[in-house]
């Protein structure tokens, strides 16, 4: 769903306009651009919530809003890349999941003080 900027500030009644400019000026959320300005999705949304939670409900500072989203950003895409592994693994042969796992419990063992 395509979303305009006074949807979006109805959706999400804590941000104001001034806030909402301000993240996608800093690039912390990446709206489409259409003819009429920015065209937000659901994501985008989430992404607003989050800033409006860190920010106004937890008092994070902005200086620290770029650290915080990336190390969220990077974990989304390490979940991402996880669940790819999974699902790849799940379709390789009997033999070769017992093998990968036999190695991985062998490597955890290995990593226990």
């Amino acid at each position: 769903m395509s979303l305009t900027e006074r949807m979006v500030l109805t959706r999400v009644r804590r941000l104001t306009r001034r806030d909402l400019r301000q993240w996608v000026h800093e690039g912390w959320v990446r709206p489409a651009m259409g003819e009429a300005g920015p065209v937000f999705d659901e994501i985008d949304v989430a992404r607003l919530r989050l800033l409006c939670d860190l920010r106004k409900e937890m008092a994070l500072p902005s200086d620290a809003l770029p650290v915080v989203l990336t190390l969220i950003d990077r974990l989304h895409a390490t979940r991402r890349d996880l669940r790819l592994l999974v699902e790849v693994l799940a379709e390789q042969p009997e033999d070769v999941r017992r093998a990968i796992i036999s190695h991985l419990q062998s490597r955890a063992s290995d990593d226990v003080p």
